[in-house]
């Protein structure tokens, strides 16, 4: 007999998406009982898929990059998309290389003769680009933050906040955007589990699971 390793969580995963969903609306919110919720849904994904609470791994993974963007190679590139049945593929793509500026080491670099009379200065900042080795100038590649997108996702989600004098007054708002945000995560983390089970088993699930927040 084959052993699964995967569980059929679909049945215990809508009584505990009901329950969120009950907590969420209620006019007065008890965000313990929210927390215990959305964790009692997170901890269906077993150890494998379940989204980690951390706010050190949190700052680890959405840390902002300061880059400046060669202008003289690509780079390939490569996006991850699902089709409608949860399905991942690769979706390449190019674009310029981009050098964090912690590997970059900029230098004066010297003008020749003519150049010196003609602009007065005897030097430009420059830099070379470490991965096809030709120079850059400093004034045709400013400094930008490499940033995710709104809805970007990264297994981890940071610590819930805890109320203080200090945050009293938004406390519900930070409290809706940690909820918002953990539930992007689980239900990413829950298509690549249904992806996973549908290997492992064939379509042997109770039922199709919906994203959380799908009624």
């Amino acid at each position: 007999m084959k052993s699964f390793q995967l569980p059929d969580i679909s049945n215990k995963f809508v009584a505990n998406s009901s329950a969120l969903h009950q907590s969420l609306v209620a006019s007065d919110r008890d965000w313990d009982l929210i927390s215990h919720n959305i964790n009692a849904i997170n901890t269906l994904l077993t150890p494998r898929f379940t989204i980690p609470i951390s706010n050190e791994l949190y700052k680890e993974r959405t840390h902002i990059t300061q880059t400046r963007t060669c202008q003289n190679c690509y780079e390939k590139k490569y996006r991850t998309i699902f089709d409608e049945e949860g399905n991942p593929s690769k979706e390449y793509y190019e674009e310029k290389t981009e050098i964090p500026e912690s590997e970059i080491t900029f230098y004066d670099d010297p003008y020749n003769h003519i150049t010196r009379i003609i602009t007065g200065e005897t030097s430009e900042k420059s830099w070379d680009c470490k991965r096809c080795g030709n120079v850059n100038r400093v004034k045709d590649t400013p400094s930008s933050d490499k940033r995710f997108g709104s809805n970007a996702t990264h297994g981890v989600i940071y610590d819930q906040p805890v109320y203080s004098i200090l945050n009293r007054a938004n406390f519900d708002h930070l409290c809706m955007v940690w909820v918002k945000e953990f539930l992007r995560e689980v239900d990413s983390a829950m298509i690549a589990y249904q992806k996973a089970f549908f290997d492992e088993r064939g379509s042997e699930m109770t039922e199709l699971i919906q994203h959380v927040g799908e009624k």
